[in-house]
């Protein structure tokens, strides 16, 4: 069933509910659903900012640039693998989303001469930064729905999901590695998650949740690179590919500056604007239009591809949104949470086995925080733990799923070449799916014994 049908039944299904059985909250609904109608309005522009931006770079031949150009940094297949899973995917997700990382990051692979199976899945692991993919939505839902804010959450998913950085790049050097890896290639991978984990923790503490999955994934390529330097590789970086990197250069250096200096000046109301994700996007793909030199026909084509997809992409993400938001003024959430909270520190384990079945069922961490966040905030606290640090790690368990989403295994199947290779060799949905799945599995257990443990 399309994400967008489900929703909408799930949102009629929720009214009737409430009609019958918890008529007291009918008041709140009219004047609560105005009042979540400008975080809405965000979420949709930030999605339609980075589709936008996506198809810019991709129709201009500035996405292929820079492309071609990682993929001549690499050095044997371990290396390329961690630089693809901790840098190429999750800095192309963060900026864009959409799983534009696995369109990305699979087509490398394969010139870097891996085969289509392990391609889609090292491809897939790439997206272990989706928290603040297309910079954050799906965090900024969690954070408006438990009352904090998106860099709390940003800060309480940064945490726990240096788990999921470290796990997928131990994944990747095991798929990578023929035979038995090394223990060096396994000490490689810790340091390499660890450079993106705690690079997008930073950027969290220091500067806001929006670009930290960006700035991470950033720092794993310059570390990534200066590795290779060292090996007396050559790291030269040509002309056209400093033309391809000005719009993200743009994108990333206005939400920094503008996230430094708005609240240092008397803009009232209109800094939250200013320092929107969304304003940025729209300012970006304004300059990669005229920077890019995209011709008439080229545009249009955008344009048209742009409202597709906004409207196969946003509308579903909306409609969870406002199913989320429908359960939580109609009070549906507060019986889930006691139902919850009824399980004592079982609870613990649940959440995050929770959010991972949202991740997966939605494909997005909007959609399943829209549906969960509000619920497991509201549990938190008969459990004695914070409900900002429960919805953390539920945010990191869903958005880990959404790797293993029919969506986006799809995406990343097609993206692999098909002629010429042998029926065993080629990339297929099950068997993509299962090698991702055992994956996300031990990252979740890992993740409910960071409640366990941690919380």
């Amino acid at each position: 069933m399309p994400a967008l049908r489900a929703a909408l039944l799930g949102i009629l299904v929720a009214l009737g509910v409430v009609a019958v059985a918890f008529r007291d909250h009918l008041s709140e609904l009219g004047s609560g659903l105005v009042g979540w109608a400008p975080t809405l309005i965000e979420v949709l522009v930030i999605l339609g900012g980075g589709i936008a931006l996506s198809r810019i770079m991709d129709r201009s031949g500035a996405q292929g640039v820079l492309a071609d150009w990682v993929g001549r940094l690499t050095g044997g297949p371990v290396p390329t693998a961690l630089l693809v899973v901790h840098g190429v995917t999750p800095f192309a997700e963060s900026v864009t989303g959409f799983g534009v990382g696995v369109m990305v990051g699979v087509p490398l692979l394969v010139a870097a001469g891996f085969g289509p199976h392990r391609a889609a899945v090292l491809g897939l692991l790439g997206l272990c930064a989706v928290p603040w993919g297309a910079l954050g939505p799906g965090t900024i839902i969690a954070g408006r729905l438990i009352g904090a804010s998106a860099q709390e959450v940003g800060v309480a998913t940064a945490w726990p999901n240096l788990l999921v950085f470290v796990g997928v790049g131990v994944a990747a050097v095991l798929i990578a590695s023929p035979g038995r890896p090394a223990p060096v290639h396994l000490g490689a991978a810790l340091l390499s998650g660890l450079l993106v984990g705690l690079g997008v923790l930073a950027s969290n503490i220091l500067i806001g949740m929006a670009p930290s999955g960006a700035l991470g994934a950033l720092l794993a390529i310059v570390g990534h690179v200066l590795v290779r330097r060292a090996q007396g590789a050559p790291v030269r970086m040509a002309r056209e590919v400093r033309r391809a990197l000005v719009p993200y250069v743009v994108l990333l250096a206005g939400i920094l500056v503008s996230a430094w200096t708005v609240p240092l000046l008397p803009v009232g109301g209109a800094g939250a604007l200013l320092t929107s994700p969304g304003t940025w996007l729209v300012v970006t793909c304004l300059v990669a239009v005229s920077w890019t030199r995209l011709a008439g026909p080229e545009r249009a084509a955008v344009a048209r591809e742009v409202v597709s997809m906004w409207q196969g992409v946003a509308l579903p993400t909306a409609a969870f949104l406002a199913l989320g938001v429908v359960m939580v003024l109609g009070g549906l959430t507060e019986p889930l949470a006691r139902a919850l909270g009824s399980t004592g520190p079982f609870a613990l384990v649940l959440t995050p086995v929770i959010g991972a079945l949202g991740g997966y069922v939605t494909g997005s961490g909007a959609g399943a925080n829209s549906m969960f966040a509000a619920g497991t905030g509201a549990v938190a606290p008969g459990l004695g733990v914070s409900p900002v640090g429960l919805v953390g790690v539920q945010n990191a368990a869903a958005c880990l799923f959404t790797m293993a989403s029919p969506a986006r295994v799809l995406l990343a199947v097609v993206s692999t070449p098909r002629d010429g290779v042998a029926e065993t060799d080629r990339a297929s949905l099950p068997r993509v799916t299962r090698s991702v799945l055992v994956v996300d599995l031990v990252l979740v257990a890992c993740l409910a014994a960071w409640n366990l443990v941690v919380l």
